[in-house]
């Protein structure tokens, strides 16, 4: 079921509602292999974000539920790119972004058709009062699996609320095998960097 329809929260809790316009999801994949030079490190985004925040005291027994439409995610925006250094210095070509996102979306990695959201599901928080170690449940192609995630949380104006998070995420860990070529003298490394900025509007 998606995030965004699940039932009205409990007495006691507050809900917050993704602002999709307002938030962020990136995700770094970096070339590996004694090819890499012909590769390019390749920055993953989406910008349709979805679900809500259920804010209640403690802080620490506070949920959060995201999804994204896989079809959605974006490859190599030069916005994006710009100001991580090298590795993204140069501008990719439209057609090598178009043929890293066919690998991305088909079958023998995210397989959009099939599989066309990926969920995040806070399970469990520690820490506080800003700072928290997250237990996330995340789906990827229907199978579930759960890391620990350091979050941030911080309230803004306007009944706003931001949750942050930057960790490292093993794609073998999502059992995903990672795309290669040439026998894997040209790969994508397993790890993956990921940045989330999420902002959220209190709901009526």
């Amino acid at each position: 079921m998606p995030a965004a329809a699940l039932a009205s929260p409990a007495a006691g809790v507050q809900r917050y509602r993704i602002d999709a316009a307002a938030s962020l999801l990136v995700v770094v994949a970096r070339r590996g292999g004694v090819l890499a030079a012909m590769g390019h490190d390749h920055v993953i985004a989406s910008h349709d974000l979805s679900g809500y925040i259920d804010l209640q005291e403690p802080l620490r027994a506070s949920r959060f539920a995201l999804e994204l439409p896989v079809a959605a995610l974006t490859v190599d925006e030069p916005a994006l790119r710009s100001g991580r250094g090298a590795g993204f210095d140069d501008e990719v070509p439209q057609a090598a972004r178009a043929a890293t996102r066919d690998n991305l979306l088909g079958e023998r990695v995210l397989d959009a058709a099939h599989y066309p959201r990926i969920t995040a599901r806070g399970l469990e928080l520690s820490g506080g009062p800003e700072h928290f170690a997250a237990r996330v449940e995340l789906t990827v192609r229907d199978t579930r699996h759960v890391a620990l995630v350091p979050v941030r949380f911080a309230t803004g104006p306007g009944d706003t609320l931001r949750i942050t998070a930057r960790f490292p995420l093993s794609q073998g860990a999502l059992g995903l095998t990672p795309f290669s070529a040439a026998l894997g003298a040209l790969r994508v490394e397993d790890l993956l960097d990921v940045e989330l900025d999420v902002s959220a509007r209190r709901a009526p």
